[in-house]
């Protein structure tokens, strides 16, 4: 393995586990954190800036219809697992 490739496989490596121990402490304080969406998820799909796909992200997440979608979808399992609704 070159150099190059290694400090890129060691940079990743970091990055990756920064991210998991991120992760972790907001599983911890209850937070879901098994669908989190990186500028990458754009950038593998568009011609564009990080910048530009970050924007993408949050007009894509950060909407009401998003939201709507969620909360529609927590009450439906909810009432499907059998779970009743607090006053």
């Amino acid at each position: 393995m070159e150099y190059k490739e290694y400090e890129n496989q060691m940079k990743f490596t970091q990055r990756h586990n920064e991210v998991e121990h991120a992760k972790s402490v907001l599983e911890k304080h209850g937070y879901y954190v098994h669908s989190i969406y990186n500028v990458d998820d754009v950038t593998r799909m568009y011609d564009c800036t990080d910048s530009q796909a970050m924007e993408v992200l949050e007009l894509a997440i950060d909407n009401d219809g998003t939201a709507n979608q969620i909360y529609e979808n927590m009450r439906y399992f909810a009432e499907d697992m059998g779970l009743k609704e607090k006053p």
